[in-house]
């Protein structure tokens, strides 16, 4: 009996400090606020002034410590359902707390200044200089004259490209009709630039692209007439650089009317206004200056242009020309010497053995084969087929005259012949000489 009152007493016992650690507020005293709590204690309160001048009396610790709570272990509030906020470390809640009226973020994600009202999409504008979105394009007034002006030049341009296009593929009319349209769709232009006051600002290119294409179509369409006409409005107006070499162009019209002393005049006009830096286009207008003489007879005229040609820039057709000349005045020396110029002019073709493919380099017969038969290859084959051609026809041309028998002006002919760069021309010759005996019906001369 007395063990057993002994052990009831012993639980009243547990009981009662269960209850005494029940009752008891281990958090008292933390919200607690003193209103009457006089400023002075504070100045005088050594501690709270140490904790004032120090950082760690400006900012909360980084975590807390409970009261009644060792390291590791849950915290009591926790264990009895209770939620503690906790601080920022910055000293602001990390819940709860509003600032301007606006609801801080639960963590440091969003930046300040930046709430939920901001809509996905919205501008990055931190300084708030944002004024919505860019206004749309003002589309062009096509009523103003300036505009109107840029139209109308756009047209010009388009027909000129049209008429040259109808050329192209000869639709010579056509091109004709698209140039004329050009023409005076360009003279309207000029008047709109005059009457809006911009007479200065006037575009001569496309005037003189205008002219320069109409008097071509009319040309291409044997309007000789009209196409002088034209030329000539380019030529007198000194505000076209370099009109003057379109003389050319009225000296080949003269040439096709039979007009010769007009295009020997309008050949030496141009020939005078083109520099000597215009190497090349000078000597092709004294190759047609030659070529007029000739049909006008006047072969010391046409000599004289053709031996300065073959002294500048010697060239195959003009060999040939000048042995015609020197065979229509019986010259037998000049012939000759001729004769040599005109094998010793260089063609400017590579030896055709790079075209012959090699054994052992697959690469180098891939490229062989694609040029074997390309545009450069085919115009190096034409020209050497043009100076053959006219070697033998000065050849059998000069062959009787320039000896006293045509036999040995022949063989004078053949030994020139192999010591040139056309040796494979001699045998050719050989059998003309022989044909030609046949012709005469010297029977016992032809041998080969």
């Amino acid at each position: 009996m007395s063990v057993l009152l002994h052990n009831l007493s012993r639980e009243r016992e547990m009981e009662n400090v269960h209850l005494a650690v029940e009752e008891e507020d281990i958090y008292s005293g933390y919200n607690d606020y003193n209103p009457t709590f006089d400023s002075e204690e504070l100045e005088n309160d050594v501690g709270f002034q140490q904790a004032v001048r120090t950082s760690h009396g400006r900012r909360p610790p980084m975590t807390a410590k409970f009261p009644g709570t060792a390291i590791g272990a849950r915290p009591l509030a926790t264990a009895f359902g209770a939620r503690i906020p906790l601080a920022s470390s910055m000293g602001r809640p990390m819940t709860g707390a509003v600032q301007d009226g606006a609801a801080r973020p639960m963590t440091a994600v969003r930046a300040a200044g930046y709430t939920s009202s901001l809509t996905r999409g919205s501008a990055f504008d931190p300084l708030g200089q944002s004024k919505g979105p860019a206004p749309p394009l003002e589309g062009k007034n096509e009523d103003t004259p300036e505009e109107k002006i840029k139209i109308l030049e756009k047209k010009v341009n388009d027909l000129i490209e049209e008429s040259c296009m109808a050329q192209s593929i000869g639709a010579l009319q056509l091109a004709l009709e698209k140039a004329k349209e050009a023409g005076r769709k360009e003279r309207a232009l000029v008047r709109q630039r005059e009457q809006s006051g911009n007479a200065e600002h006037i575009n001569l290119d496309l005037t003189y692209s205008v002219l320069l294409n109409l008097a071509n179509q009319y040309a291409n369409n044997e309007m000789y007439p009209e196409a002088l006409n034209s030329y000539q409005v380019i030529v007198k107006n000194k505000m076209f650089s370099n009109a003057g070499r379109l003389k050319v162009n009225m000296a080949n019209i003269y040439v096709k009317q039979k007009s010769y002393p007009k295009a020997i005049k309008f050949y030496r006009m141009a020939l005078d206004q083109i520099s000597n830096a215009h190497k090349e286009l000078r000597i092709k207008i004294m190759q047609d200056i030659g070529v007029v003489f000739v049909r006008m007879g006047q072969y010391s005229d046409a000599i004289t242009s053709f031996e300065h040609i073959m002294s500048e820039s010697p060239n195959i057709k003009t060999g040939f020309n000048l042995i015609l000349c020197y065979y229509a005045i019986g010259d037998r020396e000049r012939m000759k010497k001729a004769f040599q110029k005109l094998i010793s002019v260089p063609l400017g073709i590579d030896d055709e053995d790079k075209y012959i493919p090699s054994n052992d380099d697959n690469d180098s017969n891939m490229v062989i084969e694609a040029i074997k038969n390309d545009k450069l290859h085919q115009m190096e084959r034409n020209l050497k087929v043009l100076a053959e051609k006219y070697i033998m026809t000065a050849a059998k041309l000069i062959a009787p005259a320039i000896e006293t028998s045509f036999a040995t002006g022949f063989d004078w002919c053949v030994d020139i012949v192999k010591s040139s760069q056309y040796i494979e021309l001699a045998n050719d010759l050989e059998i003309n000489k022989a044909i030609t005996y046949l012709r005469q019906k010297d029977f016992n001369q032809v041998t080969v």
